[in-house]
């Protein structure tokens, strides 16, 4: 395998490390409304971290929603007070308000922070370390390069729960952003032992009432100018027996039908709350996001909303984007 890396980027790497070598307890955090690339590079560095460097404290901290109940993610409790000796890790992440547990930030309880994120965006971490890279489809992409080239020992738990990352945020390895380098690290956690034929299996299941409610989205979706769209009410989520608007977010359902360039799925969480979901297969969704509040990637992106009356303006919006698809080409 030829993972080739800078000696900018070797330095960066063993800067991380020195931080980790330097503090005695490391606490990684994941984000709000999780998914399996949060949970798979928080809980793939949990794992790395007590292989490589068993004599220290690792913390994880957070909400898993239930999610991936096939794999287990056991979160720590710790106190929101000073803890000596810590370091703070963030993964797939920016901003305070977008993390689970983020008042042991607020509080500064840690020594130093580092971000290791794929996200475009800015930060208010106020990080020692940052290592931002978009051109990875998943943080858990990042850790594990990071654990290759620093010759970390990769088990197999932490190679399934990086894999799972790398899996889920790629879109089963299909984005635009799934490269050589992405299918050279998928190889080299496999040859490490991770259960790719479990999260194969349980990632492809379905359940009658999730054909329901994919049937249900797929009926009642509006197509005009490119632009796939719906919007899923809290009425029609109970309705079909979603008690957690998680749940509820559906985008992929909307995704690769016809010629169309654009989808967005709005899945209202709670009375003035609507969360905004955008994918593409070209054009820059990203510039939507960030006009109304959200932020993310070129093709993945999403924004929050307080009011269903914006949805309109947010497709035109969407309609526009396609319109300058010729700028990204």
């Amino acid at each position: 395998m030829n993972l080739t890396i800078t000696k900018e980027k070797l330095s960066l790497f063993k800067q991380i490390e020195e931080k980790i070598k330097k503090y005695q307890n490391i606490i990684i955090f994941h984000h709000i409304r999780p998914d399996g690339d949060c949970l798979g590079s928080q809980f793939g560095m949990k794992y790395l971290l007590e292989e490589n460097f068993p004599n220290k404290n690792i913390f994880t901290i957070g909400d898993p929603k239930g999610s991936f109940p096939f794999l287990n993610f056991k979160m720590d409790k710790i106190e929101n007070k000073p803890i000596e000796n810590s370091l703070a890790i963030i993964v797939d992440a920016n901003f305070k308000e977008r993390l689970e547990c983020r008042t042991f930030l607020d509080n500064n309880i840690f020594n130093e922070t580092i971000r290791i994120d794929h996200h475009p965006n800015d930060d208010d971490l106020d990080a020692s370390i940052r290592w931002i890279e978009p051109e990875a489809p998943a943080a858990a992409q990042q850790v594990t390069e990071l654990a290759y080239h620093l010759n970390w020992k990769m088990n197999k738990e932490a190679a399934t729960y990086l894999y799972l990352g790398i899996y889920t945020d790629s879109v089963r390895l299909t984005t635009n952003t799934t490269t050589a380098k992405t299918m050279a690290l998928v190889s080299y956690l496999w040859e490490h032992n991770a259960n790719k034929n479990l999260i194969h299996s349980e990632m492809a299941k379905k359940t009658l009432k999730d054909i329901r409610i994919n049937a249900f989205i797929q009926q009642n979706m509006k197509i005009e100018n490119q632009v796939v769209s719906f919007y899923f009410d809290l009425k029609n989520q109970k309705k079909l027996g979603i008690l957690d608007p998680l749940q509820a977010n559906r985008p992929f359902t909307l995704a690769s039908i016809d010629d169309n360039k654009i989808w967005v799925f709005f899945t209202q969480e709670d009375t003035n709350k609507i969360r905004c979901e955008f994918r593409s297969n070209g054009p820059c969704v990203r510039n939507v996001a960030i006009k109304w509040g959200g932020g993310g990637h070129h093709r993945a992106s999403g924004a929050q909303i307080d009011n269903a009356n914006k949805i309109p303006q947010i497709i035109k919006d969407c309609e526009n984007e396609v319109l300058n698809l010729k700028e990204y080409e």
